[in-house]
């Protein structure tokens, strides 16, 4: 498979909460997933290194958001550079977010950004 084709398979096994999968298959063990913003004012701020924080910060998504998908309307390759254009989705959020990846020649996401709309997200947080 190609970083274009990981990466789809990553936002599948995301969507059927095949987390699992998703770390064991798709995130390199020196990952590092960055969320703009400022940490402590939205949920998934931050510097998140390695597969265990990675994985902490996506454990706050259900507890935040009800029925949270997202789902690549677009996605443009370049070696093992992608960046997806995708539909997020979660009670009272509907909207646009922005994704950059690097994948290893493993096959494995090294680096993930994320340029989400914060506002709409902040607005659909569970009261």
């Amino acid at each position: 498979m190609n970083a274009k084709e990981r990466i789809k398979l990553g936002y599948d096994l995301f969507n059927k909460q095949d987390m699992e999968t998703f770390f064991k298959e798709l995130v390199d063990e020196n990952t590092t997933w960055t969320f703009p913003g400022k940490e402590g004012v939205h949920p998934l701020s931050g510097v998140h290194k390695g597969p265990q924080a990675m994985m902490a910060a996506f454990s706050k998504i259900p507890a935040t958001w009800s029925n949270f998908h997202v789902n690549p309307m677009d996605m443009i390759s370049e070696g093992n550079k992608v960046f997806v254009r995708v539909k997020a989705t979660a009670d009272g959020m509907e909207t646009m977010f922005g994704h950059y990846f690097e994948v290893s020649d493993s096959g494995k996401m090294t680096t993930m950004m994320t340029f989400d709309d914060t506002l709409s997200m902040y607005n659909a947080i569970k009261k």
